[in-house]
Formats: structure tokens, sequence, C-alpha cells
């Protein structure tokens, strides 16, 4: 669940990122034209007051040196002659062309500081509202009234800043408050994926948890019970079958045998290639009920089981070639824990594999570590080729000729060896003899319990 929790983090993080970036960019926008709205209000209705003032005979100079917030006072005639300056900077002249209004424009100044010019500045940007008015005596005049940009600027900047210093610590916030959120939300799909994977791993019926959480969670938790319910009825007819009819199979097989046996009218040609044909139902048989024993969901009994002494037994059980060679050279005492009938069949049935494929020569080694065993069962005959190496575990599987059934097997010896060795939570695999043939290595451990 690590992946959809990750995913899902990164995702409302972006989102949340892309979402800041444009509620930031749309606040800044919306504040900073807000606060020029303001201002060009607050300086057109300090223009119009002087304005008015000056219609009503006031002098110039009494309206541009009394304490003023605004940066910039200008009086003067519409042909750009000043009457009177002052603010709190001085401009050289009109501070922009005396047609009415309010605009941003660029003013070349010298800041005062206690009566006094100093720090000379060029080209500062200052908002300034023009508005006409008419002298006492009729002659047009022009009031213009501005101030720095900077009061625009400064707190949309802090804003900007306090953004860009904030943005980092909210989307990590989002995304540990996702990566939470999630892990709570996902935590019961988790247990229905584990509880499924034991129902797996078991190969038996079972159930997963259902989360009391009344969504579609919960009724995910249901379907997936009421299918592996179905699933493990299936099973249990299927088997039930299997065990059913090999059983059934034993009784007419055995008459069989001993009618051919018994049989006067059959040459013994005949008769040797029919019987061998019984022995291999028979055989076939067997197996099956071997299988569906081994897939049934009853405790699997353990006693301490001699490996080596199960290889010298199934050698010593096995039909005689007289062209072939067995190495045991390389067979260390093991015992380990176990249902000793399967242990022998597993065993029983790689040297037979073995046995039947090999050209001269079938090499075994049994070695043990601190926890578990190794079995390896080498032949010297056509090999496995790499795309049928899973294929052989499975019943009944057909592969090329070189590793056709023959010589007596039914094809289900090695899905009965992989099965057993799963069931005593080990392993079978198949790879290249250092001899030419095919190498069958079992590792399971020394208990399971």
């Amino acid at each position: 669940m690590r992946g959809i929790r990750l995913r899902a983090t990164v995702l409302v993080t972006a989102v949340s990122a892309a979402a800041l970036v444009v509620g930031g960019v749309v606040l800044i926008t919306i504040l900073r034209t807000q606060l020029i709205d303001n201002l060009d209000v607050t300086l057109r209705a300090q223009a119009v007051d002087r304005a008015t003032l000056l219609t009503d005979g006031a002098d110039p100079e009494s309206l541009v040196t009394s304490t003023l917030r605004e940066a910039v006072v200008w009086i003067g005639t519409p042909e750009g002659i000043t009457l009177a300056s002052g603010g709190r900077v001085a401009a050289e002249g009109p501070p922009i062309d005396l047609t009415a209004g309010v605009r941003t424009v660029d003013i070349s100044y010298v800041e005062i500081h206690d009566g006094s010019e100093s720090n000379e500045i060029d080209n500062e940007k200052f908002r300034v509202a023009i508005v006409e008015a008419v002298a006492p005596d009729g002659s047009p005049l022009i009031v213009a009234v501005g101030n720095e940009f900077e009061v625009v600027g400064k707190p949309v900047s802090a804003v900007a800043r306090a953004l860009v210093a904030g943005t980092p610590l909210l989307l990590l916030l989002v995304g540990g408050l996702t990566w939470v959120t999630a892990d709570r939300v996902l935590r019961p799909v988790e247990s229905i994926r584990l509880g499924a994977e034991k129902v797996g791993a078991s190969g038996h019926g079972g159930s997963v948890p259902v989360p009391p959480t009344g969504d579609e969670i919960e009724r995910l938790a249901e379907t997936v019970n009421e299918m592996l319910a179905a699933l493990d009825a299936h099973g249990v007819r299927q088997r039930q079958f299997v065990a059913d009819a090999s059983h059934e199979l034993k009784s007419p097989l055995a008459t069989l045998r001993i009618e051919v046996e018994t049989s006067t009218s059959l040459p013994p040609p005949e008769r040797e290639q029919r019987l061998a044909q019984i022995d291999r139902l028979t055989a076939i048989v067997n197996d099956l009920l071997v299988l569906a024993r081994s897939d049934e969901s009853q405790p699997m009994p353990t006693a301490p089981v001699d490996i080596d002494e199960a290889v010298f037994d199934a050698l010593s059980m096995a039909s005689p070639r007289s062209d072939l060679t067995v190495d045991i050279e390389q067979i260390a005492p093991t015992q380990m824990c176990g249902d000793e009938a399967q242990l022998r069949r597993l065993v029983q049935n790689l040297i037979d594999n073995a046995r039947r494929h090999a050209a001269t020569r079938v090499t075994i080694t049994l070695t043990t570590d601190t926890d578990a065993l190794t079995l390896h069962v080498d032949d010297d005959g056509a090999g496995v080729a790499p795309e049928n190496r899973e294929l052989i575990f499975e019943r009944f599987a057909r592969v090329d000729e070189s590793r056709a059934r023959h010589g007596g097997g039914t094809g289900l010896g090695l899905a009965i060896v992989r099965q057993i060795a799963e069931r005593h939570h080990g392993s079978v695999m198949v790879t290249d003899s250092p001899r030419g043939g095919a190498r069958f290595t079992v590792r399971l451990p020394l208990s399971i319990g």
C-alpha cells in the first residue's frame, strides 16, 4: 500500500502546490489592484480638496507647505509654470503631463530631510492624480498630488514573501496529513490483502477480516469472503471427486490385473504390454490419491525423518538399469521434521524422474546448513528447456519430446514433489546440471514448527 499512499501524497501535494501558486497570484493581483484603487481615490480626493480651496482664493503656497502625507504636491498652470510645490520630496517641474487623471509615472526628485535637500533620485515610480482647478480670476490651474508607488509595492511584497515562506511549510503539512490519512484509509485494505495472502499461502479455505467501516471497503471484504468461500467449496468438491474416483478405480484395476495375469488366451508379449498399461493406470490413480490427500486442509503429521535413509530406500526399490551409474558419495546424514510418508514420496519421485531421463549417470547430493537441507538430483539426459522449467511441475504437463513422459511416468510425479515441498515450507526448482542434463534442487527447512 506504500505505493498508493505515496502516489496519493504526491498527487495531493502537487495539486495543493498548484492551487497555492494560482491562489497566491490571484491574491497578490487582487491586493495590488485594491491598494492602487484606494490610493487613487485618496490622491484624487486630496487633489480635489486643493482645487476647491484654490477656487475659493487660497494661496497656493499654503496648500503645499503644510504638514502633508503626500510625497508630491504641485500647483501650476496648464503651460507647466510652477506656482507652488511641496510635499516630502521636491519634484523638478511638473510631475507628469498635465492631462487630468490618475496614472503611474517616473519622477526625478530630491528627498527633503529636516529642511535640507539630499539624496537625489532619478526616475522613481509615483502614483499621481491630476485635477483641473480655476483661480478666483477665472484663469485655469492644475493641481497634482502624488505618492510613492512603494505604498502599494511594500505590502504586496510583504504578502508575496509571506506566501513564498509559508507555502513549503503548508505543503509539508498537507503532504504529512495526506500520508497519515491515506494510511488510515488504506489500513483496512492492507488487512484484506494480508488475509487473502494467508488464504492463498495455505491453499485452503479461509476468510479476510471485514472492517466495520460501512463503506466500499467493507463491501469489498464481504465480496472477497464470498468469493473465497465459493472457491473453497469448489476445491473441496473437486478434491473429493478426484479422491472418490481414484479410490473407486483401484478395485477394477486390481481385478483387471488378475484377469490379465491368469488369462491363457493372451500371448505373453501382449500380456506383458497390457500389464504395463494397467500398472501405469494404477500409478496414475495412486498419484491422484496422493495429490487429493495433500490438498486437504487436515493438519500434517510431523516426526523426525532421516532423508538420507529415504534416498537409500528409494534407490533399493528402483528397478535395476544395467547401463546406469548412481553416484551417492555426497550424501550426508540428514534429519528433518515433517511428514515421513510425503517426504519419502518426494525423494522417490525425484530419483525415479532422474533415472528415467538419465543417459548413463545419476548423481545425488544431500547437504545441510544451519537451518535447512539441500537435495540435488542430477541426470545427464537431455535437460529441460528454460521455457519448460515451470511447466514440468504442473499436473499432466506436456513438454517437448526430450522430457516427454515415458518409461512409466504418470505426469504427476513432479507436481507431487512441488506440492510436498511447499507443504513443508520449502521449494523445488530445475536448472542445468554441471553434467549436461537437468538438476532438480529441493530446499527444505529442518524444522517446520
